[in-house]
This record gives C-alpha cells, sequence and structure tokens, in this order.
C-alpha cells in the first residue's frame, strides 16, 4: 500500500447518524464546557458538529481509527495547529459510545471548541492481505480507537487531517 493513503480511497466507514437526543446531549455537554472555560478567565469559539464517524484506515499491520469530524462553520480547518481532547465521558443513551471536547487550537487569540461523538467497540473486517511472501486472512476485528488521528471537514467539505504526536496530562 502506499506510504502516503488518500482516505477516499478506503472503502471501510462507520456512519452513525446523530440522531434528535444525541444532539441535544452534545449541545448540552458543548454549553457546559463552554461555560467552565469562561469561568475559569478563558475564551473558546463553540462550533457546531454536522455529522462525525470513523474512517478504518487498513494501511498498517493494525487497523487504525481515523476520526471523522465534519463542523457547521466556514473556517479553514487547515490552519489548526494543536488538537487538545479532553478526557472521554460516556454517552448515557447508547452503549458503546464516548464524548471527548475537541479544543481546536490556530494561530488565532481565541481557539474553538468541537463535540465529538464516537463509537468505542467499532468491528470492521480487516481484508485479506500479503507480507513478506506470507498471506494473511481477512478477518473481523475491533478497532482501538487512541484518539490520535483526525480529519476535519467544514460545511464547504474542504478537508483537514490532523495526528497527535503525544498527550499531556494537564
Amino acid at each position: 500500500m502506499s506510504a502516503d493513503p488518500v482516505l477516499e480511497e478506503f472503502p471501510l466507514e462507520a456512519m452513525e447518524e446523530i440522531d434528535v437526543v444525541a444532539k441535544e446531549w452534545i449541545q448540552e455537554q458543548s454549553d457546559k464546557e463552554v461555560k467552565r472555560i469562561r469561568d475559569v478567565g478563558s475564551s473558546v469559539l463553540p462550533l457546531k458538529i454536522s455529522n462525525c464517524g470513523i474512517i478504518t484506515n487498513f494501511d498498517n499491520k493494525k487497523p487504525r481509527a481515523i476520526n471523522r469530524v465534519e463542523l457547521d462553520t466556514n473556517c479553514d480547518l487547515s490552519k489548526v495547529q494543536q488538537i487538545m481532547v479532553s478526557p472521554p465521558t460516556p454517552y448515557p443513551h447508547k452503549d458503546n459510545f464516548n464524548y471527548v471536547n475537541l479544543i481546536l487550537v490556530t494561530s488565532q487569540p481565541i481557539p474553538f471548541l468541537a463535540p465529538y461523538l464516537y463509537k468505542t467497540n467499532l468491528k470492521v473486517t480487516q481484508p485479506e492481505r500479503e507480507e513478506g511472501g506470507r498471506k494473511y486472512p481477512s478477518k473481523e476485528v475491533v478497532l482501538k480507537n487512541d484518539l490520535r488521528d483526525y480529519l476535519l471537514i467544514n460545511k464547504n467539505g474542504v478537508r483537514a487531517r490532523f495526528t497527535i504526536h503525544e498527550y499531556h496530562d494537564v
């Protein structure tokens, strides 16, 4: 496979339509985080999520989760320099879903806050592959999502890829 994959080529994408209950709950969580940040004297610009899901990247030995986050904004998301991820919160209305707040830092003085709801036990079928003359059969695996890889998409369809190389506790 190529060293620099093109996401459109990945055949498997897990899309979860966000229902009304989820939208309301996500908005509540986002509002709470905005209030918390403002109460400590900082600022943040909240963004609304349009859609989200997980794209599976099979380019490595183990499949990787790429977190697709579509945001209702015209902002150029390729300007994001850093993503900070809150600790996950279990989503109370559906098993195996977690919620995190993403703080998107750009060169602007005020960062963005983006909500993200994701499935924690996504099962995918890893395609058959050959490596070093040895064949590995296709198999179903549970995708590990370490929340490090993101595909951010604005409402104009402009995409930006981002990888978190290391986490720091603050």
